[in-house]
């Protein structure tokens, strides 16, 4: 008598209900973007009605099938995969191109009034720019600080670069994790001038301070040798 255990990916076998439809009835097309990393493919998201709670509920590894490794402006490039497990503590990003209505609730749920806040958020090797959506008069900056969920749902994102400015993506839903934020402002376009010239203005302060300890610390003439007896 033979057993059948399913693939080294734990996908159900043939024949299981898992398979049959009851467990994979969704897909997404997904970009997965880190430090280092830039892949899209296919993510089987089950029964969730939205993205957010589906990748919130991940823990180890985000896997993807049908993969394209993409370069840093997102073309694709020559390497595929049927299937990549990414280890979701390196996932910073999780963009979607194409945002699909959600399917009909079977169950009552309550409509929770939100109203939407512009965020920059800054991670080791991005800048990103969207929207979020929190409770009428609440606070950014308590839902920023916040632990939960692990990933931060975001709108209309646009992600570049910090190293080179280089566009990266545009998304009109995306999801940030919390673990990779370095830095967060509500405005990322405000005030240049004023920022520019305060930075001119400290930069010029510390080379001219620099050059006067330089001054301080010349050489001092030289002592004549006294004479032997």
């Amino acid at each position: 008598m033979s057993e059948s255990f399913g693939d080294a990916w734990d996908r159900p076998a043939e024949g299981d209900s898992a398979s049959t439809g009851d467990q994979y009835e969704r897909e997404a097309y997904l970009e997965l973007i880190g430090t280092h990393l830039r892949a899209s493919g296919v993510a089987d998201v089950r029964r969730f009605r939205r993205i957010s709670d589906y990748v919130n509920m991940l823990d180890g590894f985000f896997r993807l099938r049908d993969v394209v490794l993409l370069d840093r402006t997102g073309a694709p490039t020559r390497i595929t995969l049927p299937e990549l497990r990414v280890r979701l503590d390196d996932v910073a990003i999780v963009g979607q191109l194409v945002v699909d209505p959600l399917p009909p609730s079977l169950d009552g749920h309550v409509v929770v009034t939100k109203q939407q806040r512009r965020l920059v958020v800054m991670t080791r090797a991005h800048i990103i720019y969207g929207y979020v959506y929190i409770h009428e008069f609440g606070s950014l900056m308590q839902f920023v600080d916040s632990t939960d969920p692990k990933f931060i749902p975001m709108s209309n994102v646009r992600v570049r670069w910090l190293a080179d400015r280089r566009l990266a993506g545009r998304y009109p839903f995306a999801l940030i994790q919390r673990s990779q934020i370095l830095g967060v402002a509500t405005e990322g376009t405000g005030a240049p001038k004023v920022a520019t010239a305060r930075r001119k203005a400290a930069v010029a302060a510390a080379e001219a301070e620099m050059l006067a300890d330089e001054g301080g610390l010349a050489p001092a003439s030289p002592v004549p040798e006294l004479e032997q007896v």
